[in-house]
């Protein structure tokens, strides 16, 4: 292990674990390997069923760099990632899943580049239940993005909480997080509200996909499917009432859309979403040529997912009075 610099700022590890003892050895040797950094690993169990528990009271006895609490209840994913950085004394946070592996030099580069933004990320290869490399990382799916545009967090996120490194400052800010919301998305927007993001472009986790991961990102409950429409305006006005109670950057813009969607929604018009859409499209979508028809043809898809979810909304409301 590489002995960091005596003035290297400390970095909190926050790993929230619940019934990963089949992947949490791998994981806590990664974090520990850590190379050029100073760092604390803070484990919060969410009441798990297995060895989980045991485990990590078995590192914290031999590494002093290792504290662990329990939640006297499970709490899920959200709220007990905020309970786990709520007790981090680092500078900066790195949140950590219970189930990936870290490149040795993972933190050390994230903390290189985060220079004076509030959040910096990398890519993250995907590895499958055995941890047998995919041949795929998570820019080969999603947009990566990065700046200080708040509006594109809003519709799309790929700062995910496992290949982050943040300021304390902007977790304080951000809390309470809203429980109905992922956390990293959260912290994403209010970064991107705030002093940025920037995104470091090497697979820097070996990030598992399985069945049983604790993070629910990437998996879908049947009910969610079928009301797909629904949850996902349901996301963005929780997004948005967020980023309007933070006081983060130009909350005035968060309003605009927050009131256009719900204008919308309710039938009474669709013409100030599409100018808010307009008035957005390069925060929304930078570094895209916007001509006015694909304004257009985004107004009208983002209509036909509001009627969509309007009629999830009553198929709902049907079940219910069943």
């Amino acid at each position: 292990m590489h002995s960091p610099p005596p003035s290297q700022p400390l970095i909190s590890v926050a790993i929230s674990v619940y019934n990963g003892a089949r992947f949490l050895r791998p994981q806590m040797d990664s974090i520990l390997a850590q190379q050029d950094v100073r760092i604390e690993v803070v484990a919060v169990d969410d009441g798990s069923g297995d060895e989980s528990l045991e485990i990590l009271h078995a590192y914290a006895a031999r590494d002093p760099r290792v504290r662990v609490h329990a939640n006297p209840e499970n709490l899920g994913p959200t709220r007990s990632f905020e309970h786990a950085m709520s007790l981090c004394g680092g500078e900066f946070l790195a949140p950590s899943d219970q189930d990936d592996i870290w490149h040795p030099t993972k933190l050390s580069r994230l903390l290189a580049a985060i220079d004076g933004h509030d959040m910096a990320y990398c890519d993250s290869l995907y590895i499958d239940d055995e941890g047998t490399p995919t041949g795929r990382r998570v820019s080969d799916d999603i947009e990566m993005l990065h700046g200080a545009n708040p509006m594109q967090f809003v519709f799309a996120n790929s700062a995910s909480g496992h290949a982050m490194l943040l300021r304390r400052e902007l977790f304080a800010r951000a809390c309470p997080l809203a429980p109905a919301l992922y956390y990293d998305w959260q912290l994403a927007l209010y970064a991107a509200a705030s002093e940025g993001i920037v995104y470091v472009d090497e697979a820097l986790v070996q990030f598992r996909r399985h069945e049983q991961a604790f993070s629910a990102i990437g998996k879908a409950s049947p009910t969610r499917l079928a009301n797909r429409n629904l949850v996902w305006f349901g996301e963005r006005q929780h997004l948005l009432r967020a980023w309007m109670s933070s006081g983060l950057g130009e909350t005035r813009r968060a309003g605009a859309m927050l009131q256009a969607i719900e204008r919308a929604y309710r039938g009474s018009g669709s013409l100030p979403l599409l100018a808010a859409v307009w008035r957005e499209r390069r925060s929304m979508f930078p570094g895209r040529r916007w001509p006015a028809s694909a304004a257009i043809k985004l107004h009208s898809r983002l209509l036909r997912k509001l009627r969509r979810a309007r009629a999830e909304a009553e198929a709902l409301e049907t079940q219910r009075q069943a």
